[in-house]
């Protein structure tokens, strides 16, 4: 799917703006970002082979592992990655659907949650307008 990167980071934003509040509310110290493709130091330090896909990123130490420290500490960040997105999603609706799920998955990270954890909770939120 052919999209501006403005376009794009405008859809990342209204993801962000549809986090349910009960975890909004709690980001803190974290900087969201895109960038066209993970770098290379990104995919060899997930072990990723040429033909993986990455949609997003967390880079951080998650809350849970914190203790309560927080001063010290480098921003958190989440990096939404545009190509493989536009690469495997041909429309505008399952474009937003991933953003919104990929962003969702990251924060949870950010929370300390494993990927059975995210799923299980998932399921429980109101996902994004546009999940019909």
């Amino acid at each position: 799917m052919d999209i501006a990167q403005e376009q794009f980071e405008s859809y990342v934003r209204i993801a962000i703006d549809n986090i349910p509040s009960v975890y909004r509310d709690k980001l803190d110290n974290v900087t969201f970002r895109t960038e066209k493709e993970p770098s290379p130091a990104q995919r060899q330090s997930l072990g990723l082979r040429p033909c993986d896909a990455l949609y997003g990123l967390y880079e951080g130490v998650p809350l849970p592992r914190r203790n309560g420290t927080t001063h010290l500490i480098l921003p958190d960040t989440i990096t939404i990655f545009m190509h493989p997105m536009t690469h495997h999603f041909n429309d505008q609706k399952s474009l937003q659907r991933q953003i919104y799920k990929t962003i969702w998955h990251e924060v949870a990270h950010y929370f300390g949650l494993g990927h059975d954890r995210i799923h299980a909770v998932e399921s429980s939120l109101k996902q994004h307008p546009d999940n019909d």
